[in-house]
């Protein structure tokens, strides 16, 4: 799994650096997004249809590298409720 820590939630949305994207894809592994103490992963069948690109493009000020943000609407995992398990 390629894990990425996020800072921000906007309009319920978490935005990833598409060169961390492309990598999950070059490798077939999932995506594990982790923002505070919550975490969902999206499986690499699900990577395609589970994003949306922005088109604009930013520069690292770090190391001056060019990226995109893809955008994954924020779904956390939850522990299953014990009571809800089965249906009657």
């Amino acid at each position: 799994m390629i894990k990425v820590v996020v800072e921000k939630i906007w309009n319920g949305k978490v935005s990833v650096r598409d060169y961390t994207y492309k990598k999950a894809l070059r490798k077939k592994d999932s995506l594990g997004i982790i923002h505070g103490k919550e975490f969902m992963i999206i499986p690499y069948h699900n990577l395609k249809k589970a994003k949306q690109i922005t088109k604009q493009s930013f520069t690292s000020m770090f190391d001056g590298k060019k990226y995109k943000l893809i955008d994954f609407v924020w779904k956390p995992w939850t522990k299953p409720d014990k009571n809800q398990q089965t249906l009657i």
